[in-house]
């Protein structure tokens, strides 16, 4: 939800003298003529309306308040955007509720859908930091309850050319189509703007294709293309898609790959005691391990490090004579259970987007010739990249 504002709480639904429910939009506030009286329809504590030409109307407590169910101001912003999504649907005529109080969860979610099919989806337009416990915590709990919950997030989320931080990170969502993906609300703008192929460049900073909706254009269905199918909606005429940098091909500078020697976490610790007992140097490993960025979407570890890893793992004797997609996503749960590879979320609840990592480094085994693909997730290794063995290995200092 959003922040607090001159220590006031805003809020887009009141109740009436008769205990309904009525927007702050369609509130009556005449000069000259006495107005209704106004209630929170949680702690019942009287509320002012506040309706002019230049803020979007609203409803605020007339002194500070500990309202258990509002307590949590909301900037302008977040008004205006679940009013924009609001007045959308309503126009369209899908059944729509603003702040609808869910008994069983204790929650209010911005805005309730039905959709055609009877499902119940939570929109939540975030535009204030939260916490990934009460991210993961409210999302299962509506999934819980069978809700689906559909996080759109607020300017303070876009990912820019800003390096990657855990916030945005948190409500990434990928599909097949398009990658690793955000959608953000911009009020200013009056655009859902879907960030999506996102990933990062050699400097560790996001580099992305953009689509941009005007939101008198955004349907529920192009809604429920987006977050249910992960595909960008049909009717995106007037969506601009926009080329982000590309990320070109860069290696670790040979100064910094040497210095890595003297790294004295942990991490760092484990990863070269580990080259020294399987008799390797830093000096002979194969370059395409130390390819930038050094850090993945999903996963903490630097990538040099679990790549090896990994490339340990395949040259064992014992592994299968194939790895699979399933073979490779129960490596890294394992490394993550054991310390051995940190990653950003759990396995179990985000296959799709630490996937991506995995698939690229198969792939770039297939073109340095040391894997085929048999399969669309399948492949057999054809040479060991640690043995140094083929005609075309380099020195990662070379």
């Amino acid at each position: 939800m959003g922040n607090r504002q001159k220590g006031l709480l805003l809020m887009l639904i009141a109740s009436n003298a008769n205990g309904e429910l009525i927007q702050a939009c369609q509130a009556t506030k005449e000069k000259g003529k006495k107005s209704d009286d106004y209630y929170c329809p949680a702690c019942k504590g009287k509320l002012v309306l506040k309706k002019g030409n230049i803020m979007i109307a609203h409803f605020a407590h007339l002194q500070h308040s500990d309202c258990s169910v509002f307590s949590e101001g909301e900037t302008l912003p977040h008004l205006k955007g679940k009013q924009l999504l609001l007045e959308q649907f309503q126009s369209e005529g899908v059944a729509v509720t603003l702040e609808c109080w869910l008994p069983e969860l204790q929650q209010r979610p911005d805005l309730l859908l039905v959709l055609e099919d009877g499902t119940k989806v939570a929109i939540e337009y975030q535009c204030s930091p939260i916490a990934p416990a009460d991210l993961l915590g409210r999302t299962r709990g509506y999934q819980r309850c069978g809700y689906e919950v559909w996080w759109i997030c607020g300017r303070n989320y876009q990912p820019g050319s800003a390096r990657m931080t855990q916030s945005v990170y948190q409500f990434l969502k990928h599909s097949v189509s398009l990658g690793s993906w955000i959608g953000i609300l911009d009020t200013e703008s009056e655009q859902l703007v879907v960030y999506h192929h996102l990933k990062l460049s050699s400097d560790e900073r996001f580099c992305f294709d953009r689509t941009e909706i005007r939101v008198m254009d955004l349907q529920s269905t192009s809604l429920e293309s987006l977050y249910r199918k992960g595909c960008l909606p049909d009717n995106t005429k007037s969506g601009t898609a926009v080329q982000g940098k590309t990320a070109p091909r860069k290696h670790m500078q040979a100064k910094d790959i040497n210095l890595l020697r003297y790294r004295t976490d942990k991490e760092h610790r484990q990863f070269l005691l580990t080259v020294y007992l399987d008799r390797k140097d830093l000096y002979h490993l194969p370059l395409f391990l130390f390819e930038l960025p050094c850090r993945t979407l999903g996963i903490r570890t630097p990538a040099y490090i679990w790549r090896y890893y990994l490339l340990s793992e395949l040259n064992r004797p014992e592994k299968a004579e194939s790895v699979t997609k399933k073979y490779l996503l129960a490596w890294l749960s394992k490394s993550a259970r054991t310390n051995l590879v940190r990653t950003r979320v759990s396995v179990e609840s985000d296959k799709e987007t630490l996937w991506g990592p995995l698939l690229q480094f198969m792939m770039r085994l297939v073109e340095e010739g040391y894997a085929a693909a048999i399969g669309k997730e399948e492949w057999v290794l054809l040479s060991a990249p640690l043995e140094g063995k083929t005609a075309h290995q380099k020195s990662c200092l070379s």
